[in-house]
């Protein structure tokens, strides 16, 4: 029989045996080393269960059973948490730490140092065959004294080199420079000749406002005005319409003068527009445009009538300018009578008719006279040099005669 002792706190039991089969099971399940301290623990479990179930165990007893088992196994655990820190340090202290040659972190540290060292004599520019030796090399032909890149900055910029391209750019500038050049001179020209066109208008309006003035002082009661520089009723821009000579009725003849080489007859920039818009500027009744050269179309030749619009070409004689002015006052009283006056239309109409003819051989045959007397004056240059000629060819002669006497 199983002897047990206790003093309140500990208790002893001696020589107990038991068939019980749970406990038999929990101990096959542990070690032998740890079979006191399970049997321990079930008698403390069921010790625990039999106060619970209210039997006669105080439950102070229980209560400081249990507050003992906490202790134990909160310093149980205690000791297992300082256990693994220890094991943590020393495996920290073994992998980590690089004063410890075998730990990990030493070796890495090695490895990397060596790698380090190869890294940078591979780089180093100064060794041969290293990776920074031949770059350095490299770049050294490529941008260095002689290198390809200064060979092909001096053949680009090279402006003789063929294909350079400081030569294309070169080419492509005096291209544009002569191109520039020629423009200017070309506008330069053709400023001088609208220049020397304005100043020959300019001149041609002078003769035949001279002529004018000389007509009207001859019919008497006439008024003559410049209007070249003054606009009129078409706006303050509208110039057209040189003169306006006003007769003794009140009639008004605007005057236009041209000194070009080529007057169109029809169309909006026609002459025969240009008069229209005169006639309105002006308010005017009869319009005369004066050419200085043969510059009207083939069929209106020296002298054309079309309606109230007379075309004449007078180089400043006035010889056809006069009779433009007189037809021009014979429209007027056509068309505007005086108070019991009667005029024969047919008889004023065939008198212009052969003003028109006799004008139109007034200037056929001052063209001819033109041409002949041209003619003259060729003929007469021509035997002034065959003159000349003949005079060297004398005192030539008369040289050589002196000479051959001399001799």
């Amino acid at each position: 029989m199983a002897h047990v002792s206790t003093d309140g706190h500990m208790t002893k039991i001696d020589g107990l045996v038991t068939e019980d089969r749970a406990l038999a099971t929990l101990l096959g399940a542990s070690d032998e080393a740890e079979w006191p301290a399970v049997v321990e623990r079930a008698l403390t479990v069921g010790s625990h269960g039999l106060v619970t179930m209210g039997l006669d165990v105080g439950l102070d007893t229980v209560r400081d059973e249990v507050r003992r088992e906490v202790e134990q196994a909160t310093g149980q655990a205690e000791a297992r948490v300082a256990e693994m820190l220890r094991a943590a340090e020393l495996a920290y202290s073994e992998q980590l730490d690089p004063e410890i040659r075998s730990s990990l972190l030493s070796k890495s540290l090695r490895e990397f140092q060596t790698w380090q060292e190869s890294f940078f004599n591979r780089m180093d520019v100064d060794q041969v065959g290293s990776f920074g030796g031949r770059l350095v090399a490299r770049l050294e032909s490529l941008v260095g004294t002689g290198g390809t890149l200064e060979a092909q900055l001096a053949t680009a910029l090279d402006p003789a080199a063929d294909g350079s391209a400081l030569g294309a750019l070169r080419q492509e500038m005096i291209g544009e420079i002569r191109e520039l050049r020629d423009a200017v001179y070309a506008e330069r020209g053709r400023r001088a000749e609208a220049e020397k066109g304005t100043q020959k208008g300019f001149l041609f309006e002078d003769a035949i406002e001279d002529r004018a003035r000389a007509w009207a002082a001859g019919v008497g009661g006439c008024q003559v005005e410049r209007t070249s520089t003054e606009g009129g009723s078409l706006g303050r821009e509208a110039l057209v319409g040189d003169l306006v000579v006003v007769l003794a009725d009140g009639g008004r003849v605007v005057i236009e003068a041209k000194h070009t080489a080529r007057i169109t007859l029809t169309g909006p920039d026609g002459i025969l527009c240009e008069l229209d818009r005169a006639l309105t500027n002006r308010e005017a009744d009869v319009a005369v445009c004066v050419s200085a050269q043969e510059a009207f179309p083939g069929e209106v030749g020296s002298f054309g009538l079309y309606g109230n619009r007379i075309l004449v070409v007078d180089d400043g004689t006035g010889s056809m300018f006069d009779v433009a002015l007189r037809i021009a006052s014979l429209l007027m009283s056509t068309a505007r009578p005086g108070d019991g006056e009667t005029i024969d239309r047919e008889a004023v109409l065939d008198q212009l008719d052969r003003i028109h003819k006799l004008a139109k051989r007034f200037s056929s045959s001052k063209r001819t006279l033109t041409e002949a007397q041209n003619s003259i004056d060729l003929a007469k240059d021509g035997l002034d040099s065959l003159r000349s000629e003949l005079i060297e060819l004398a005192e030539a002669a008369a040289h050589e005669v002196r000479s051959g006497r001399a001799d």
